[in-house]
């Protein structure tokens, strides 16, 4: 008899592709966010309405991963969707790996190794410096079709991470997920007090482990009257095996998990615009205190356009040079996020303008979008510029190191 799909999957299927395609790199958004406030915390740079939009997606994200869990991996998170759609193919390879439950249990702690790292190492102290090391870096910059133009960053320490992701997850079930996710080590931490946990019936239940030998995440449900654990992602694997229904969650998952979507990506779009309006209005103050030099400067006078990379594509400018000063910068096209992108342009160009020159600061947070706009104002002017992207994190989440 064939096995039909449950409706809880179908849900949850129709949410992950639905995410992948409008926010494929929000995952990578909300923990660049996360690290972006702590580093201008650490900077004394933080600045309440500079980092607003931020602030409202992280408290948001992490308040639905308190009161629902981790609908937002088991859900929305497009890294995770890849790895679930790899995991499927792997299902057609015969060489199988299976992980102890007691060495599962030991290296699901890598994660917060992993997280401890890059809070101290990354964010701390800079120590990977221009290194591409993060491989949800490459993988939201290969979200973008432009991207796959080159190859080249496959050719980075991200890439390469990202490779071994792949090949690992085509074997193991939410390979990174278990044991190398920083941002799933935050959130197992934060939804061990979740209000709505997967209830057991253990003296109704004949062991027969089928729950935990479905589990997305190796839990060992046949242990527990209620799922406490902060590894799990709200997959309702289990709810869906047990034929005599002992293992049931207290809500419907499919409302409840589509709502705790619906709050995550509401919070993100919201980040969005309010980041964007608090940019325009600092972008606005920036360029009232730009003043240009009267002598004559150095560029020839007129009107020219170059294009630059950013981070899911091309970035292109206008510039007008007046009395051989750089007078006017716009942006004519970019293809990168308009949180981030928002911050770099307010940023670098009333920047260049004051100092004119290239030379300037990436924004913080936005280093990919900031080097695009500095290439293509470089390439309108004809001056040499050396793009740091092809060495450099973008601070989105490593999205950009972002």
């Amino acid at each position: 008899m064939k096995k039909k799909l449950s409706p809880i999957q179908i849900v949850r299927a129709v949410i992950q592709l639905i995410a992948f395609v409008t926010v494929p790199a929000l995952f990578i958004t909300v923990f660049s966010a996360t690290g972006s406030i702590i580093i201008s915390i650490i900077g004394s740079t933080f600045v309440l309405t500079d980092y607003l939009g931020s602030l409202l997606l992280v408290l948001g994200v992490f308040l639905v991963t308190i009161i629902f869990g981790r609908y937002f991996c088991g859900f929305i998170c497009s890294f995770g969707a890849m790895q679930d759609l790899l995991y499927a193919f792997g299902k057609l390879i015969p060489f199988k790996v299976k992980i102890p439950e007691k060495a599962d249990k030991y290296i699901k702690f890598l994660k917060y190794a992993v997280l401890a790292f890059v809070a101290v190492g990354v964010w701390g102290f800079s120590v990977t410096g221009s290194v591409v090391w993060s491989p949800w870096t490459v993988f939201g910059i290969y979200t973008s079709l432009d991207a796959w133009s080159s190859l080249e960053y496959f050719l980075t320490l991200g890439g390469v991470l990202l490779l071994l992701i792949i090949i690992g997850s085509l074997f193991i079930e939410r390979f990174f997920c278990k044991y190398l996710c920083p941002l799933g080590a935050i959130f197992s931490l934060l939804s061990r007090t979740r209000l709505y946990p997967i209830k057991r019936r253990s003296e109704e239940c004949g062991n027969c482990k089928l729950c935990t030998s479905k589990c997305s995440m190796s839990i060992p449900l046949y242990k527990y009257d209620e799922v406490s654990s902060g590894e799990c992602i709200n997959c309702m694997k289990c709810t869906e095996i047990c034929q005599k229904e002992r293992i049931s969650a207290y809500t419907l998952p499919a409302i409840s998990g589509t709502l705790a979507v619906t709050i995550i990506a509401g919070l993100y779009y919201a980040g969005m615009f309010t980041n964007t309006q608090s940019d325009a209005e600092s972008s606005n103050k920036n360029a009232a205190s730009v003043t240009q030099s009267e002598e004559s400067g150095i560029y020839k006078d007129g009107t020219y356009s170059g294009t630059g990379k950013g981070f899911r594509g091309s970035t292109k400018v206008t510039v007008t040079v007046e009395n051989g000063n750089i007078s006017d910068i716009t942006v004519d096209s970019f293809k990168d996020d308009d949180e981030f992108f928002s911050r770099a342009e307010n940023g670098v160009i009333p920047a260049v303008i004051s100092s004119q020159s290239t030379d300037v600061d990436a924004v913080s947070g936005a280093t990919f979008s900031s080097n695009g706009i500095k290439e293509a104002v470089a390439d309108a002017l004809g001056i040499e510029f050396t793009n740091p992207n092809d060495t450099a994190e973008q601070g989105h989440g490593g999205r950009h190191s972002r």
